[in-house]
């Protein structure tokens, strides 16, 4: 299970935002750590048991990557008029460049399809309606690509928090230097006692 591949495709449709994102990350993970986490490591102690907790943020994120469905998409582009300048076309020409920009932001989600319809709007400059999805992928593309990366960086730190975990594991099993001394020493007790001096006995 946990090495079948996960897509947007496969996740459930689920509503998220960028505050409820940041709401699902563990309260101990430096945001700005994580994001070099993959080049550089972490660089701070990393909590007993954080593998799990690490794999449900990632998880969330990639469910926050599912496309919105087209009625959502309509309804956030329509309002988008509102917002900007209208070129003079026919009733024809504006649904037909409507239903484009349907069509070809069909992989955005849909947080990301009004926070970029919200820059687009504030960006400095004239801002006409837009005729390609190009004109708005300008805006969500940065959100999409920071989300997938989260959720990479997320899963790559539960990589290292399960390593972590087992080297603690492995220490824990080890005889500490003072463990070994009382276990030699009560080896050689043996050797030069009792123990070894009755063995020999029976032999003879």
């Amino acid at each position: 299970m946990a090495n079948e591949l996960v897509t947007t495709e496969t996740l459930p449709a689920t509503r998220y935002s960028v505050a409820t994102l940041l709401q699902v990350i563990p309260d101990w993970v430096d945001l700005r750590l994580l994001s070099a986490v993959v080049q550089y490591g972490y660089g701070r102690p990393i909590p007993v048991g954080a593998g799990d907790d690490l794999r449900a943020a990632a998880l969330t994120h990639r469910q926050a990557l599912a496309p919105s469905d087209a009625e959502e998409r309509y309804s956030v582009l329509r309002g988008l008029r509102s917002g900007t300048i209208l070129v003079q076309e026919t009733a024809e020409e504006a649904d037909a460049t409507l239903s484009l920009l349907v069509a070809h932001l069909a992989d955005v989600p849909i947080d990301i399809l009004k926070a970029g319809c919200r820059a687009y709007c504030n960006a400095p400059g004239r801002r006409f309606y837009p005729k390609s999805a190009g004109e708005l992928r300008a805006f969500t593309n940065p959100l999409m690509f920071e989300r997938q990366s989260r959720a990479a960086h997320l899963e790559y730190l539960a990589k290292l928090a399960d390593k972590e975990d087992a080297r603690r594991k492995r220490e824990a099993d080890c005889l500490s230097p003072e463990e070994f001394s009382k276990g030699a020493k009560e080896i050689m007790r043996r050797l030069s006692g009792g123990t070894f001096k009755g063995a020999m006995s029976d032999g003879g």
